[in-house]
């Protein structure tokens, strides 16, 4: 036994080796792939700032003679960033996660939703306040309505010729460089103002069991003061011509009962297949298709029937024949040549036994038959009675060859 447990303990160790250098590969490599990400993009910030202060500098030195930057591919894209720089740096972990969403309240229970009040604090819009449009859990980054705008380069192959080279658009800033902000009354002048709210914690966790959702309350540590979730603005639903009045739609038309069918018959024959077999009507093309099979599988048959070796042929006629002639009868004369000749088969079986009983006088006398003596006699006899009894069926006659009498 205990060399059971040793062994189980070896393979358990050995498992949890490979499983572990299993999870060392697989986080290195993803490493290696974000950190080859980031620092390809930062490749493309550094050149993009390489190309910014050399186009100073000529501009300075050279004045009108400096040469154009934005000219072929790059034509009407003076100043605006490459769509390379809009994606994140490398990827995301759920460490970077957590830490850009530390103050509020984590990457799993983020207390920011679409509609709060933010306000910037880095970057070149650094102070302004605006509310925030979407939110990218995957990368811990938000977009807010009408701040941190900037000019990206459209390739050519994405726009039209009317459509222009550069398009306006916010950039996704992390969650950490923005906070909260609400309207708190102060307790103590009684006056209510927007404050910056740094740090967010979630309480009163409830888990709804039927949908899977989780609702909590975001609050403000220290104050104790809840902060409320912005309201979702009610969708804009424009009534129609067309549209069904929810009075025609709660009355009661149908009550259901079973002596009857819930609709018309032909109505159920429309619901059903088109080739049904539980339908009470079909379409004519049906009809006539069904028919022409049915009668192909006719006329098969026929062929079939119609196509005979000469040996079967002949079989069918000879059958036909015998049909036609019946059954034959045996007359009276039949009958009593018939018994004749079975009491003759009888007798001459009885003395070929008594032979074969009766004992040997003398070793002159000759030998008694033997067994296969007596089978070939037997059979000798009943070929001779075969031949006897004769009845055709044309004519009845019964032919009765001639033995010599049976010695004593």
């Amino acid at each position: 036994m205990q060399k059971i447990l040793r062994r189980v303990a070896t393979a358990e160790r050995v498992a949890a080796k490979r499983a572990k250098a299993k999870d060392l590969k697989w986080f290195k490599k993803n490493k290696k792939e974000a950190s080859t990400e980031q620092r390809d993009q930062l490749n493309l910030v550094r050149e993009d700032f390489s190309a910014a202060k050399r186009a100073i500098k000529n501009d300075w030195e050279l004045g009108p003679l400096a040469p154009r930057q934005d000219v072929g591919a790059r034509a009407g894209t003076k100043g605006a960033i490459i769509e390379g720089r809009y994606a994140p740096l490398g990827r995301i972990t759920l460490a970077m996660r957590n830490r850009r969403c530390e103050w509020a309240g984590g990457a799993y229970k983020l207390n920011l939703t679409v509609g709060d009040r933010v306000v910037l604090i880095d970057g070149p819009d650094k102070g302004r306040i605006g509310k925030i449009r979407k939110i990218d859990h995957s990368t811990a980054e938000v977009t807010v309505d009408g701040l941190n705008r900037s000019n990206i380069r459209v390739q050519g192959d994405l726009r039209e010729e009317d459509d222009a080279a550069t398009m306006n658009m916010e950039i996704p800033i992390p969650i950490s460089s923005i906070r909260l902000v609400h309207p708190i009354k102060d307790p103590a002048t009684g006056v209510t103002r927007d404050v910056i709210i740094n740090q967010l914690v979630h309480g009163g966790m409830m888990h709804d069991r039927v949908s899977g959702k989780r609702r909590w309350s975001r609050i403000v540590p220290g104050l104790n003061v809840s902060i409320p979730w912005p309201k979702k603005p009610e969708p804009d639903i424009k009534d129609y011509k067309c549209d069904t009045l929810r009075i025609d739609v709660e009355e009661k038309t149908f009550v259901p009962t079973l002596l009857r069918p819930p609709m018309p018959e032909s109505v159920i024959d429309e619901l059903r297949h088109k080739y049904s077999r539980f339908r009470t009507r079909h379409e004519p093309e049906y009809i006539a298709r069904l028919e022409a099979e049915e009668k192909a599988k006719e006329d098969r048959k026929k062929l079939m029937e119609s196509m005979r070796t000469p040996l079967q042929e002949l079989h069918r006629v000879e059958r036909a024949n015998k049909k036609k002639k019946g059954k034959p009868r045996l007359t009276l004369e039949m009958l009593e040549k018939i018994g004749e000749v079975m009491a003759r088969n009888m007798e001459r079986t009885r003395n070929a036994q008594a032979l074969l009983e009766a004992p040997s006088s003398s070793s002159d006398s000759p030998a008694p038959p033997t067994q296969e003596a007596t089978t070939d006699e037997a059979t000798t006899t009943q070929e001779v009675t075969t031949q006897e009894v004769m009845t055709p069926h044309s004519e009845t006659t019964v032919q009765e060859t001639e033995h010599p009498p049976p010695s004593s």
